[in-house]
């Protein structure tokens, strides 16, 4: 699969940040951090990877200690393998 620059740098930052199946996922800030891009952008582009199925929406995730940390993307298996993680 051909996947533009600019989001090949999204996904390997979601790729290093996150796991697949919601065991670890990410909001938007980390990503704007890594990649240096507007939130727009990523956000555009990380809801483009999802579409591809290179990414996962999972809302009402809970951090370590059981409460709500809000709402996230991680990368899935065949995005992780598109990074080649």
């Amino acid at each position: 699969m051909t996947v533009p620059r600019a989001h090949r740098d999204v996904l390997m930052s979601l790729a290093s940040r996150t796991a697949p199946r919601g065991e670890m996922c990410v909001g938007f800030a980390p990503i704007v951090s890594d990649t240096g891009m507007p939130r727009a952008a990523v956000r555009r582009i990380v809801r483009h990877l999802a579409r591809k199925g290179l990414a996962e929406f999972y809302k009402a995730l809970q951090d370590d200690e059981g409460a709500v940390a809000g709402a996230g993307y991680c990368v899935t298996a065949t995005g992780r393998a598109e990074a080649g993680y």
